[in-house]
């Protein structure tokens, strides 16, 4: 009997102690914004600067359309639109910011390995085969937020991103969609605190 007990305590211990794959969950946690929640009303966005101009496609005016847009959907206060940054507000503004800057769109063309066309190893040295040649799209903003009220600069914050295409002839206004979507989704949180998703790893026994 006594041997009995024991070997079922111990199977009823190796069973509490028998470790289960974790289960992966989804949180929502609270944006940490770069200015203090209520500190502001109203957000106005103007024209950006170009560093280097894109023939054909007016990065800085479409990028403040493109923001002006999407931050008018989070954002549940006015959100005006405006020409160069010096030319706004068109008066004072007591809780407003200005959201502006300088960006620049550059398109290269690289080699790049093709890791479906590389060589596997052998005596013979092939690299070059699997060179393809890529057009690479980078986008740099140099973003600044100020006070309507005294043109203070509240925050400012360089932002830079960039998309590879194997189809040399891209456009330029693919690349500027893509990577302007990008910026919004790394800007609205930090102007707005806007809370994001992270995947957890839960534990259990």
């Amino acid at each position: 009997m006594k041997a009995r007990a024991a070997l079922g305590l111990a199977l009823a211990w190796a069973a509490a102690c028998q470790s289960v794959s974790p289960v992966e969950v989804r949180v929502q946690l609270p944006g940490v914004a770069a200015l203090p929640a209520g500190s502001f009303d109203e957000i106005v966005v103007a024209d950006f600067r170009e560093a280097a101009p894109v023939p054909g496609l007016a990065v800085g005016r479409g990028l403040g359309d493109f923001l002006a847009a999407e931050i008018g959907r989070a954002f549940r206060k006015p959100v005006a639109r405006c020409g160069p940054a010096d030319e706004a507000p068109a008066r004072p503004r007591e809780r407003a910011i200005v959201l502006s800057g300088e960006v620049a769109l550059v398109g290269e063309v690289r080699k790049a390995l093709d890791k479906g066309r590389a060589p596997l190893d052998g005596p013979f040295k092939a690299a070059g085969r699997a060179l393809v040649e890529q057009l690479r799209w980078t986008m740099t903003v140099d973003l600044v937020a100020r006070s309507a009220a005294d043109g203070t600069v509240l925050f400012r914050r360089v932002f830079r991103d960039e998309r590879d295409y194997l189809d040399l002839e891209k456009p330029a206004e693919f690349a500027f969609a893509e990577l302007s979507d990008r910026l919004r989704a790394r800007l609205l949180p930090l102007l707005l605190g806007a809370p994001t998703w992270e995947s957890r790893a839960l534990l259990r026994r």
